[in-house]
């Protein structure tokens, strides 16, 4: 999970948008040609600059397509707009047109930073208009020298964005994390998930040791004596130094590990967490506070009510699929069968729903999309006033009012 700066390029058509993006990333990435709506989709390109960093570039769509077509394409470049750090805005000096007007006015609605690239090329007349405090770059894109110029315009202009957010910043090297990663039938093979992967190497980067542990998890809730022992002696083990700090599980594990990490006076023996609730966390750079209120929504439910279960993957779901399977069972089971009407979103855009149909969205961790895609939709539902909760959450709650409070209690301030 590489945290990257995205750069989205807009304007209008035959403005030289492709042209910027094949200059950018050194190969024919998207295709350029005279016709008006060449580009029909988002192109999208990795790549690293060294006053930067990783990048991800977006080319994106004439927003001044006068058609149906159009209107879709217009839609999928300001869903794109919305996920970006920084907006190169690609103008044709001779064409200055109200979606200019338009792209500026997003950019301001949605704080994102604005760049004019004015593309003289052909001979292209100047119109002499300019926009108020944006900084701008006068250049022939097809010129031989207009990707340095370009660049050394992006070094000295866009101003970077400090992203850094500390996870567990009290643990220290000596510390170690017990991470319990039940496999299930749906666990690829050779590999773990993105956040259990993630958060191992942010933990070993700072030299904070981690404690990999397979739980059983049929045998787990078959109160299988053996498979309780096995885990309880890799806790008392790691215990010993008294450097176990936290433990990490799997949400749907959450219902035996709450169990079986309190004694007999329902003390703590260790604090815990969910993976899932650390993706949230993270992902919404800090701001779990507005999943913990989607709790309450959830609380607040009434018949008829619709909710939205979103993953931002797409993988063949079988057996007990946490979206599909297990946190449906619970709500149905908490509210009665049928109770609450549940949809289901699968790595689909939030533009394609209509939001305001919803009073919850209970979102997955979010690993497979970037910080700015969840931003961008956290942004979507606080504009239309619709609460977000978490898997991790979720679960926690359904389990317990005391499960729910030890899967927070490691993010709360003191």
């Amino acid at each position: 999970m590489i945290d990257r700066i995205n750069i989205g390029i807009f304007g209008l058509m035959n403005a030289g948008k492709s042209t910027l993006m094949n200059l950018l990333t050194d190969q024919n990435t998207s295709i350029v040609d005279n016709k008006r709506g060449t580009t029909t989709d988002i192109k999208i390109s990795l790549l690293e600059l060294h006053f930067l960093g990783p990048i991800k570039l977006f080319d994106t769509a004439g927003i001044d397509e006068k058609n149906n077509l159009g209107d879709k394409k217009k839609q999928k470049t300001i869903a794109s707009l919305k996920e970006v750090d920084l907006i190169l805005l690609v103008i044709d000096p001779s064409n200055i047109s109200k979606e200019i007007e338009e792209i500026i006015h997003l950019s301001k609605e949605y704080k994102k930073q604005v760049l004019i690239i004015y593309n003289y090329f052909s001979n292209k007349k100047d119109n002499k208009i300019s926009f108020e405090n944006i900084n701008f770059l006068k250049v022939d894109l097809k010129n031989k020298n207009a990707k340095e110029i370009v660049l050394n315009f992006l070094e000295n202009n866009y101003k970077k964005k400090e992203k850094k957010l500390d996870i567990f910043p009290s643990l220290k090297k000596e510390d170690i994390v017990f991470l319990n990663i039940p496999m299930d039938a749906e666990t690829p093979e050779k590999r773990l998930l993105r956040p259990q992967s993630f958060i191992q190497e942010h933990l070993l980067r700072r030299y904070v040791s981690t404690f990999c542990y397979r739980m059983d998890l049929i045998k787990a809730r078959d109160d299988d004596k053996i498979e309780k022992e096995r885990f309880i002696n890799s806790i008392n083990l790691l215990k010993k130094n008294n450097n176990l700090k936290l433990l990490i599980t799997d949400s749907q594990a959450i219902d035996i590990i709450h169990k079986w990490t309190i004694d007999e006076n329902k003390n703590e023996i260790i604090p815990i967490t969910t993976f899932s609730v650390i993706m949230a966390y993270t992902q919404s750079m800090g701001n779990l506070n507005k999943f913990i209120e989607g709790i309450e929504a959830l609380k607040n439910l009434k018949k008829n009510d619709r909710i939205l279960i979103a993953e931002a993957c797409n993988h063949n779901r079988i057996k007990e699929d946490i979206g599909i399977y297990q946190i449906p069972k619970k709500i149905n089971d908490h509210f009665k069968d049928g109770f609450i009407k549940i949809d289901h979103a699968f790595g689909r855009e939030f533009s394609s729903f209509d939001l305001n149909q919803y009073k919850l969205i209970i979102h997955c961790g979010g690993c497979m999309i970037d910080k700015q895609k969840m931003q961008s939709r956290l942004f979507d539902l606080n504009k239309s006033n619709v609460s977000i909760t978490n898997y991790g959450l979720v679960l926690s709650y359904f389990n317990s009012k005391n499960a729910f409070n030890r899967v927070i209690k490691p993010f709360m301030k003191v």
